[in-house]
């Protein structure tokens, strides 16, 4: 071998070694998200290359594609494909102009690095979507121990609330009952409303923490929906709002609080009226396994702001304006739900509606 060909395979191989070590770097910097990387990686590439200057690199991951500068109209390539866990997701490609190099530019080492690199790229890429799912685990636990904590909370408050309630409502009937002044009479009406309206919301406390009585029984899940929607059909029609239904023909039956379930459609349903315009329409799916059963309640509506996505079951949590609502309807949800030993997940993004999942077993284990 010559001097002059000694030093141009040594010039070669350093190109190669800072390219790897250059892609370690941006691998390394957590500043960057995936997409930056693959932007970053693919400015680096070229100048691996025998003709850094008129090599161009292009990156496709997932069908999102990555350019070092603006392809030719045509082109010589040399190719990888990228694999992540075994699965084919991509490509990186080195690209000349075809009017002026052919397939003997491309040198034989740089067949192996491409290869080497396309590796390290599959590598970089599985990294970054295995923190993205342990950070998505990570928010998901936080939540459930919010929940449970707020959970433990709302029972306390419950219990203490429930007597003085009591005392007040019995007292302010006693007072009504026994007074002929009609002034009396219609005060102690208001005290006794108010009482009333407050045990309501201690109830809805003592659904979210699953403190109230279930009567399981194997009923109709198809009848149970049905039964709710005849009786929101004015409040759809005033809305301006239609309500479609679709279900496997079969009849599901499942064990679950007749009186509970009622009150997730019910609140899931109210929710998505209010959320939509006239006009708009709500679809209601019905889906069943062996093991399971998946009701979906999917609007047209405004949709949730990403930012309030985790919060909507928290208790007192209410994106309507003072006043309008208690901020217990979705919290009362998410209680019903676990306690029959099901999921709700929620899909939204703010302008384009919002479907919720509620995902129930069709018998109830328990001991």
């Amino acid at each position: 071998m010559s001097d002059n060909s000694l030093i141009e395979t040594l010039n070669e191989r350093i190109k190669e070694l800072t390219c790897l070590y250059q892609l370690s770097n941006i691998s390394a910097n957590n500043d960057l998200n995936l997409e930056d990387k693959l932007q970053a990686i693919v400015q680096q590439l070229p100048k691996a290359w025998r003709h850094p200057e008129q090599a161009i690199a292009e990156l496709n991951l997932d069908s999102k594609f990555f350019f070092s500068d603006q392809l030719p109209v045509s082109y010589v390539s040399q190719t990888s494909i990228i694999k992540v866990d075994d699965v084919e997701r991509g490509y990186i490609a080195i690209r000349y102009d075809a009017t002026i190099y052919d397939s003997s530019d491309f040198i034989p080492e740089e067949e192996t690095l491409i290869k080497t690199l396309a590796q390290e790229v599959g590598e970089i890429i599985a990294r970054n979507e295995q923190k993205e799912r342990e950070a998505m685990m990570q928010k998901k636990f936080e939540h459930s121990d919010r929940l449970a904590i707020l959970g433990e909370l709302t029972a306390g408050i419950a219990h203490e609330l429930n007597t003085p309630l009591g005392n007040i409502l019995g007292f302010a009937q006693l007072i009504q009952e026994r007074s002929k002044d009609k002034q009396i009479s219609h005060d102690s009406e208001k005290i006794i409303n108010s009482a009333i309206h407050s045990r309501e919301i201690v109830k809805k406390l003592m659904f979210f923490s699953c403190e109230m009585p279930q009567q399981m029984k194997l009923v109709s899940i198809n009848s149970l929906i049905d039964e709710a929607l005849e009786l929101l059909k004015f409040t759809a029609k005033n809305a301006g709002v239609k309500i479609h239904f679709l279900h496997q023909k079969k009849d599901i039956r499942a064990q679950v609080d007749s009186v509970q379930f009622t009150q997730v459609i019910f609140n899931l349903l109210i929710n998505a009226i209010h959320a939509s315009a006239e006009g708009q329409k709500i679809e209601v799916n019905l889906e069943t396994n062996p093991r399971s059963f998946l009701l979906t309640i999917k609007d047209e509506g405004h949709g949730i702001k990403e930012s309030l996505l985790d919060k909507i079951f928290e208790p007192f949590f209410s994106t309507k304006t003072t006043g309008e609502g208690s901020g217990l309807g979705l919290s009362v949800v998410h209680g019903i739900v676990k306690s029959h030993g099901g999921e709700i997940y929620v899909n939204s993004k703010e302008g384009e509606g919002a479907t919720f999942e509620v995902i129930l077993p069709i018998k109830q284990h328990h001991g």
